[in-house]
């Protein structure tokens, strides 16, 4: 397979974090704890510097575990990432790879990030986000609005 006929239009420059918060009183995760999870993601409008389009995505994900009708732990994560292409991909293009490759991205770091978090927050169990189909998100996210 020719991977320079896949790869996409688009390139990773940077990410980083803006913000964490963690509220956990227990612990212990338990296996059958229930979780609800949650994401918003922004982005800028593609600006052009030397030839080159940029964009960032902003994105928020946070994960509740219930303990009882009133109380749970919340994680929550900011994270923006950076990217960059080239000046010639129009902007409608620029915009659906940056939602979805970026998003797609910045997920698996905020994944890992909570995952980390959680397992040193409790004594024993982590909390694991599901993996997102993030056209089929934005397919959603359309509809909504």
């Amino acid at each position: 397979m020719d991977f320079d006929k896949i790869t996409a239009d688009i390139d990773f420059i940077s990410s980083y974090i803006h913000n964490i918060e963690v509220n956990a009183k227990v612990p212990d995760l338990p296996d059958d704890a229930q979780k609800g999870f949650g994401m918003d993601i922004k982005c800028t409008s593609p600006t052009v510097i030397d030839g080159c389009k940029y964009g960032n995505l902003l994105m928020q994900v946070e994960v509740h575990v219930l303990r009882s009708d009133d109380d749970r732990d919340t994680f929550k994560i900011v994270l923006e990432g950076a990217f960059k292409s080239s000046a010639d991909i129009p902007d409608e293009k620029f915009m659906e790879m940056l939602n979805i490759n970026g998003g797609a991205l910045l997920l698996s770091i905020a994944r890992a990030k909570l995952e980390t978090i959680s397992a040193l927050t409790y004594a024993h169990g982590k909390i694991i986000i599901p993996m997102i189909n993030m056209v089929q998100y934005f397919e959603e996210r359309k509809k909504e609005n």
